[in-house]
């Protein structure tokens, strides 16, 4: 298994609970198996973005830092593409 970090920028017009809700989703997606552990997630808050993204001037910014097998992290990333509340992400293999 290795270690990932998973930024995702989530629209900021979400309301808590759906936006609660689109977290819990991403973090099962990166949990490794059944009984896989949980990723670390951290919340960076709604910040300005650099440059409008489909006409979105801020982002609700999160982190997450998980373990999990490289051909999973495939199937995530297109899950997390297929997300319309999710603007940008961004996927980053920590060294070994």
């Amino acid at each position: 298994m290795r270690e990932y970090e998973v930024t995702i920028i989530i629209t900021p017009e979400l309301e808590d609970s759906a936006r609660d809700t689109l977290i819990e989703r991403v973090a099962g997606w990166l949990t490794a198996g059944d009984e896989g552990e949980k990723p670390n997630i951290n919340h960076w808050g709604q910040r300005s973005l650099a440059y409008p993204i489909r006409d979105k001037r801020d982002g609700y910014y999160i982190r997450y830092e998980a373990k999990m097998e490289p051909q999973r992290m495939h199937e995530v990333e297109r899950d997390i593409l297929y997300e319309e509340d999710i603007l940008r992400h961004l996927v980053v293999r920590k060294d070994d």
